[in-house]
């Protein structure tokens, strides 16, 4: 397992045993916060955490069979901020669960993530990484675009309590 220091603040390849579950109680408690996201988006995360569960579950019995990663960052135990990676199949990754707690953001923490996915995309000689967000993820799209990300669909919606624009962003890696 490989671990990077930033000062007090570790990223670590997971999940461990709570690591899903505080990606989702992270969610769902900070979405409220700043943006007014009802409770289908904690549904709307924990569906997708779930099928995550479930794929690395059975990957165990697949010698070889990776369906996903993700990436904690922790300063003192506490989940402070993540990033997964889920294999979509032909050489695609998909880029999920975001986020940095407020308290430490703008010191480098989401760069930090973004880059150890992005690496590790390479190295298993994905294609492709695509992501969906929302409009309101400023910060975050400015971080994916520095990246290299380009935003390729812009789709209007009414979801989690909000008029959003749903919002595709691909990198092509090769």
């Amino acid at each position: 397992m490989t671990s990077t220091s930033t000062s007090e603040i570790t990223i670590r390849v997971g999940p461990r045993p709570g690591d899903l579950g505080a990606v989702l109680a992270m969610h769902g408690e900070l979405y409220a916060r700043e943006y007014g996201f009802d409770e289908r988006f904690e549904a709307h995360v924990a569906h997708g955490l779930a099928a995550f569960a479930e794929a690395l579950g059975a990957a165990r019995d697949e010698p070889g069979a990776e369906p996903g990663w993700l990436w904690v960052a922790e300063r003192d135990a506490e989940i402070v901020g993540t990033v997964a990676l889920t294999d979509e199949g032909d050489g695609v990754g998909q880029l999920r669960w975001f986020l940095v707690d407020p308290a430490i953001r703008g010191g480098g923490v989401g760069r930090k993530l973004l880059r150890a996915l992005l690496d590790h995309a390479r190295d298993r000689g994905f294609k492709q990484v695509k992501l969906w967000t929302v409009d309101p993820l400023e910060t975050a799209a400015r971080l994916y675009v520095d990246a290299g990300f380009r935003c390729t669909e812009r789709n209007p919606a009414r979801q989690w309590g909000q008029q959003l624009d749903e919002l595709r962003y691909d990198l092509e890696l090769r």
